[in-house]
């Protein structure tokens, strides 16, 4: 798990054959084969280190389901090492399972800080665009965000003046693509609440209740089961 606070800057180095490697001269330093890191939100294991260089196994399914794909060479990724147990969590929780990706539309500085539009053009859940929502917490390339707006499947999300230096999105421009991951309070609460009905509650009002297969309290009081 992480907090989506980057800690470092790294580069690509190579690309290919399921294996990315990345050096992250400060990361390295204390990092060790089997630790999750994080890149561009992606949570990958460690499985090889050659300081300052570390090498990363991926499955195909996280290559075709994420931003991984589109990364060159020489290219700037955010570097986060998972939480440990006492770590501060200063941004929001980050599984670091990508949803879906995303493009840049828009960027554009409004007063001290840049805002950038994101449209969603591939996720792993047709309703990803229902977790997010304004004010919600979201990571966009491993960096915690906070949702600014939404229409339809583009938000926007404001980068303060330390997070736009101290992370990759410096560097994107519109047409450049993103990984999304969306919070998964939000989306628990969502996938909840379609786990439930709406029964009539007295007075022309409704309740929700748990839908179990299609059990309602309807059936079990026609069914002699509730008085």
């Amino acid at each position: 798990m992480f907090s989506g606070i980057i800690k470092e800057q790294g580069t690509v180095k190579s690309l290919g054959g399921g294996i990315l490697s990345v050096a992250a001269k400060n990361t390295c330093k204390n990092a060790y084969i089997g630790q999750s890191i994080a890149v561009n939100g992606i949570c990958l294991t460690v499985k090889k280190i050659i300081r300052p260089v570390l090498y990363f196994d991926y499955t195909p399914a996280t290559f075709k389901d994420s931003a991984l794909k589109y990364l060159k060479i020489n290219e700037s990724v955010n570097i986060e090492p998972a939480l440990s147990v006492n770590s501060d969590i200063s941004g929001h929780f980050v599984l670091g399972h990508i949803d879906g990706i995303g493009m840049i539309t828009v960027k554009k500085r409004t007063g001290n800080s840049v805002i950038a539009g994101i449209k969603i053009i591939n996720s792993i859940d047709a309703d990803i665009k229902n977790y997010i929502i304004k004010k919600g917490s979201i990571s966009i390339d491993g960096i915690s965000l906070t949702v600014n707006e939404t229409d339809g499947d583009t938000f926007f999300v404001s980068l303060i003046p330390l997070t736009y230096a101290e992370t990759n999105l410096k560097f994107k421009t519109a047409g450049d693509f993103v990984n999304i991951e969306t919070d998964i309070i939000e989306r628990t609460v969502v996938n909840r609440l379609k786990d439930t009905v709406l029964e009539p509650a007295g007075g022309g009002t409704e309740k929700r209740v748990p839908n179990a297969g299609g059990l309602t309290i309807e059936f079990l009081a026609e069914n002699g089961f509730m008085k």
